[in-house]
């Protein structure tokens, strides 16, 4: 049986600069909710290893750092699977073979997310070992949170408040 309440899947490496910004947005969507609304995911690995937790789950938003160069730092978008399984592959490691992914569990007779959402944040630097995020990429993150609150669970949000509780 599926989970009811929405997964918040937060992607990235906490120990490569701005790599982490989808752990730290993913985090602080997490705890902007009303407690018990919604549960929180960081990951580190992505592909096939993203199965296991996407497994049993109806409505899932992942967050995530997309390589330099390809958004502004800073700059929030939500990328529809369609396209991402053809405009944006690979995007990241982790997010490459999303779709694909989701194919394969439910051709194995896993139950994947019917209600999966996919926001990237565009970096300044995710080469470098730091456990912060540079300057302009820090300075969005508030931003970024409210914006995907609001897409989500606003008034007018895919996923209005309040949310079905397991």
């Amino acid at each position: 049986m599926a989970h009811s309440k929405p997964l918040i899947l937060g992607l990235g490496n906490p120990i490569l600069t701005d790599d982490r910004v989808g752990l730290e947005v993913a985090r602080a969507l997490h705890e902007r909710l009303p407690s018990g609304t919604a549960e929180f995911v960081e990951a580190y690995l992505g592909g096939v290893e993203l199965l296991n937790i996407l497994e049993g789950w109806e409505r899932v938003v992942i967050i995530d750092a997309v390589e330099p160069g390809r958004q502004e730092p800073g700059e929030l978008k939500e990328i529809p699977l369609e396209d991402l399984a053809s405009k944006y592959t690979p995007i990241t490691p982790h997010n490459a073979g999303l779709v694909h992914c989701l194919g394969m569990g439910r051709a194995c007779g896993m139950e994947m997310p019917e209600d999966l959402v996919v926001f990237t944040i565009g970096v300044q630097e995710s080469f470098v070992f730091s456990e912060c995020c540079t300057e302009e990429v820090a300075k969005s993150i508030p931003g970024n949170v409210e914006q995907i609150h609001e897409r989500l669970f606003g008034p007018e949000g895919r996923w209005r408040l309040p949310l079905d509780r397991d």
